[in-house]
């Protein structure tokens, strides 16, 4: 199966007060501690159309803006949008702002991935973490028909799915490893801990 790695970075980051994709945290930015994790030098990125330059410069060739007409809908039209412009079966997909997540989870999560299941969704403390899982294209029709209607809850989503979900101690992802930075405050608990 061919297999995507796909980083979300198009949220408009209104209560972290700037792009979260570029923030610096251990003299890398948060989008390269998610490349690391995904383990592939060249993830498609999906941002926003005005942050799309900016990686550019810094060499990332791979940059979408969310398809017409599910344009600033959400992380569901950044997994949509990843579908449509690349060629894959398997999509791992990862948002910019979990600078914790690690390789090793995102691999174990990857393998759970079978002909019977459209997608391997990590479950820490009790919460499911759909932006840090694994999907199978076969669920686009599914996708784009919830996007059409503009249903855009992960959730909702997730209910028409075959969806294995996994317990991220099971697989040995520990849970500041889910950590999401969306404010300041966020960052500064992470920074502070970690």
């Amino acid at each position: 199966m061919r297999h995507v790695n796909v980083l979300l970075a198009g949220g408009a980051s209104r209560r972290f007060g700037e792009p979260k994709a570029f923030v610096n945290w251990r003299n890398k930015m948060f989008y390269e501690w998610a490349k690391t994790a995904l383990g592939d030098k060249k993830p498609v990125i999906i941002s926003h159309p005005e942050l799309i330059k900016r990686f550019q410069a810094y060499g990332e060739k791979n940059v979408f803006q969310d398809v017409e007409p599910f344009q600033g809908l959400g992380p569901l039209a950044g997994i949509y949008t990843a579908f449509e412009k690349t060629d894959g079966d398997v999509y791992t997909v990862l948002s910019c702002d979990t600078p914790l997540i690690k390789r090793s989870t995102l691999l174990a999560l990857r393998n759970g991935l079978n002909e019977r299941t459209d997608a391997v969704v990590p479950v820490s403390e009790g919460r499911e973490q759909p932006l840090m899982a694994v999907y199978h294209k076969r669920i686009s029709s599914f996708l784009y028909e919830q996007l059409s209607q503009k249903r855009l809850k992960i959730s909702d989503f997730l209910h028409q799915l075959s969806v294995c979900y996994v317990d991220a101690e099971e697989i040995g992802a520990k849970p500041e490893e889910f950590m999401n930075i969306n404010t300041r405050c966020d960052y500064q608990q992470m920074d502070e801990q970690y």
